[in-house]
């Protein structure tokens, strides 16, 4: 079961059925989006945990299917499209001025007051809005990697945010390779996930392995006989460190 590929039939889905309707508000997009994803029996893009507000977030992958995908933009009408996806219009716009700016001064002066509004849920959220950009083949995987850098640079405030962002990353990294076959024991594991937070340099950002797990299989096809031996051996192992929040 290729799961990226059911996550984009039922958002194309979705959209069949939002722009055969008129004066849409966002709540009626949300019920939507929720009732083809539980009809189809997938959930939204998360991480460990299952907010409350999990759909009004996945609104994003809404947006960026519709918009990259399939240019649904064009037809909808305008003032419909920014009532309904003004949160996904500003992170658009801060992931462009994010890109070309070398200080948070030059980030702040391209966003005028959009900057004096950041909190850590309204950055999380951006930052997952980068990720499913990246996810969905929008972004390349550097992209991700400097918006995830330049937040933390920028704003020290939310150091622990993109730090907590990083492990989910890095959990999905390590996941795919463990679903294609190249991770295939707890040894191999640990060598991967130090060598990815290594490269990307955010401090204390490396997932436990059982973190790594339970991000994985809301992605991936795993191989159970490998995910049950890497459980294990996560158990067994001393020190392992569970990380009980991410911005899913």
């Amino acid at each position: 079961m290729n799961i990226k590929r059911k996550r984009i039939e039922a958002l194309t889905s979705a959209w069949s059925i939002i722009i055969s309707k008129t004066d849409l508000k966002r709540e009626d997009v949300v019920n939507i989006l929720r009732s083809v994803y539980e009809s189809m029996k997938i959930e939204p893009i998360r991480g460990a945990s299952a907010p409350s507000d999990i759909y009004d977030k996945e609104v994003a992958s809404l947006y960026i299917i519709g918009k990259w995908g399939l240019g649904i933009d064009k037809d909808m009408p305008e003032d419909v499209f920014r009532n309904v996806f003004s949160l996904e219009l500003q992170f658009d716009k801060m992931f462009e001025a994010l890109k070309k700016s070398t200080t948070r001064e030059e980030f702040c002066k391209e966003l005028g007051d959009l900057c004096s509004k950041f909190d850590d849920s309204f950055i999380a959220r951006f930052l997952r809005f980068v990720f499913t950009l990246y996810y969905f083949g929008f972004a390349s995987f550097d992209d991700l990697i400097l918006a995830l850098k330049k937040i933390y640079a920028f704003f020290e405030q939310f150091q622990e945010t993109v730090r907590r962002f990083t492990k989910f990353v890095i959990a999905y990294e390590v996941g795919s390779r463990i679903a294609s076959g190249k991770i295939r024991n707890e040894m191999e594991l640990n060598m991967e996930k130090n060598l990815l937070a290594l490269s990307i340099g955010i401090p204390r950002a490396v997932p436990s392995s059982s973190y790594i797990v339970e991000v994985s299989k809301h992605f991936f096809a795993l191989p159970q006989n490998i995910v049950k031996k890497l459980v294990k051996e996560s158990k067994t192992s001393k020190g392992v460190k569970k990380d009980v929040q991410d911005n899913g």
